[in-house]
């Protein structure tokens, strides 16, 4: 079964989550998926894009049995700079991006529906940073993540990883709009921008708008991938996760072991 399906609904190419069994957590082959699928939007005649996860959820994060492998530091590195190299392949695609957020968009998910140059969330949609619940760190994220969300605020987002609903998502900045049939909604706001605005125009200013913003991207998302690598195998990291898979529950960080 294909990670990614892509249709068309008129100018507008559907890019669907297709792992709903994980909750479209973001493993290797959904990742080089949707990477792939990104890359061919240039020369389909696309006008927009939508991006949607199939079943209940957006995208419930990073798959947890990729962050308890065992694997040596080059192997997590890699991992971590394709992840890294998805995200700037969104930030950059030319075409208008917009996610449509239903159930939960977690983590490195919300990451996903954040790098879009528009979101648009169901109001019972659970929009959650819960890394440091994991002893993970939201390294990748946190480089493209203050386009929407001052620091100031986003470190309290990190910090007190409360989930959001589509309301209060919209309210701190990850959201832009609520609608009880988000993907119905993107695709509409999809579409009118692409009948209002030229598309050389649109890809020229969203350039001009992410080398004000992240002039040094690469860079910064490189350096957040070492650090991604390094801490999956961090002892508290490595017992957060496990601790989580096991009961499907966060740990007390004030018990010992």
């Amino acid at each position: 079964m294909e990670a990614v399906r892509v249709t068309r609904e008129g100018p507008v190419a559907v890019l669907e989550l297709a792992r709903p069994d994980t909750g479209n957590a973001l493993e290797a082959a959904l990742v080089g998926a949707l990477a792939t699928a990104l890359a061919a939007l240039p020369g389909s005649g696309a006008r927009a894009a939508v991006l949607v996860g199939a079943g209940r959820h957006f995208s419930t994060g990073a798959h947890l049995g990729d962050l308890a492998a065992d694997a040596p530091l080059p192997e997590r590195l890699d991992d971590a700079r394709r992840l890294g190299a998805l995200y700037a392949a969104l930030l950059r695609c030319p075409l208008l991006t917009v996610a449509a957020v239903r159930g939960a968009a977690y983590g490195c998910g919300l990451g996903l529906a954040a790098a879009c140059d528009l979101v648009v969330a169901a109001p019972d949609a659970r929009l959650q940073f819960s890394e440091l619940r994991l002893g993970f760190v939201p390294a990748l994220i946190s480089v493209f993540l203050p386009r929407r969300v001052p620091p100031a605020r986003l470190a309290r987002l990190f910090f007190d990883p409360a989930p959001l609903d589509g309301g209060a998502a919209r309210a701190v900045g990850l959201v832009d709009e609520v609608a009880d049939d988000a993907l119905a909604e993107a695709l509409a706001r999809a579409r009118s921008i692409a009948t209002l605005v030229s598309p050389s125009a649109l890809a020229a200013t969203k350039r001009l708008l992410l080398a004000h913003a992240l002039p040094d991207l690469d860079d910064r998302l490189d350096r957040a991938a070492r650090l991604n690598a390094e801490q999956r195998d961090d002892p508290e990291c490595r017992r957060g996760v496990a601790a989580f898979r096991a009961n499907r529950s966060f740990p007390d960080w004030l018990e010992r072991g």
